[in-house]
């Protein structure tokens, strides 16, 4: 196992992806292509993760605003809600 794992949550209106483990530039293209891959808006859940590293953290945000999805992120720290929102990603809390 390589440290990263996302669990899928179906909501009403959404999905949540809950990860766990370490957030590194790997880990930030797998869950690129899961966002992808879904067909409504995403919640991201990072109150499980054990590291998030800002080089992962900014390609992620690149990548989601490449994809002009609705991606809202709960469960981080300042520092990453900075990093996100540097990005124009305002939904980071």
């Amino acid at each position: 196992m390589d440290g990263f794992a996302i669990e899928t949550e179906r909501l009403d209106r959404a999905v949540r992806l809950r990860l766990q483990g370490t957030l590194d530039g790997g880990a930030a293209y797998r869950l690129r292509d899961r966002i992808l891959a879904l067909d409504a808006p995403v919640i991201v859940d990072c109150s499980r993760l054990e590291r998030l590293s800002d080089f992962g953290l900014g390609i992620l945000a690149m990548a989601i605003t490449e994809m002009n999805r609705e991606v809202e992120f709960v469960g981080l720290g300042h520092h990453a809600q900075r990093i996100l929102r540097a990005f124009g990603l305002s939904r980071a809390a």
